[in-house]
């Protein structure tokens, strides 16, 4: 099995692809989703987070207060990554324990920020999905009803991926031929010899 890395900034509809891959038949994982389970049901996970950041970050229910964390970590590049040293190897775990239960001959791992992360090396190959800047900040805006100033601060936090070390380029403006593209990627990866 082959493991592919798939990326891409705020607003680019690398979801969208997701989407367009899973409808193909291949499975994606979904690292965000992902995380939101584990911080809240690995338990040690959950102790190593109130280790780093005190009992106040888990919410008298037991679940994670991801509005305080992100309040810690916003500005704060420390905190930001014992908090990314706490969650994304958990998270890497559990993306190889979800492969080992699939048969598909290629399975993705859906990440905004795989690069930041650290985690490009551990696939076979990196797709990153691009779109002009003004194409994605009417995209969130319109997602999340949020205003251009707060869409434009979101982004500068995410790279948006590193095309120049991704193997595979997905644009995915207004009039780009999103199935075509994606399509075209699959065949390479599936008959892409080392």
């Amino acid at each position: 099995m082959r493991k592919i890395g798939l990326t891409g900034g705020i607003g680019s509809g690398k979801t969208t692809i997701a989407g367009i891959i899973q409808e193909m038949g291949y499975p994606v994982y979904d690292s965000d989703a992902a995380a939101a389970r584990i911080v809240n049901e690995e338990s040690d996970v959950k102790r190593a987070l109130v280790d780093a950041f005190g009992e106040e970050i888990y919410a008298a229910t037991g679940k994670l207060d991801r509005p305080r964390l992100a309040s810690i970590v916003f500005n704060d590049p420390a905190a930001l990554a014992r908090a990314n040293a706490i969650i994304h190897p958990a998270v890497t775990r559990d993306f190889h324990r979800w492969c080992a239960a699939r048969r598909a001959p290629l399975s993705f791992f859906e990440s905004a920020i795989l690069f930041e992360a650290g985690l490009a090396d551990a696939f076979d190959a990196v797709i990153t999905v691009v779109a002009d800047e003004e194409t994605r900040v009417e995209r969130v805006m319109k997602r999340d009803g949020v205003p251009r100033e707060k869409v434009i601060e979101r982004a500068r936090n995410q790279s948006g991926g590193d095309p120049a070390r991704s193997r595979f380029i997905i644009r995915n403006n207004r009039d780009d031929m999103l199935v075509e593209q994606v399509l075209h990627v699959i065949h390479h990866l599936e008959t892409w010899q080392e």
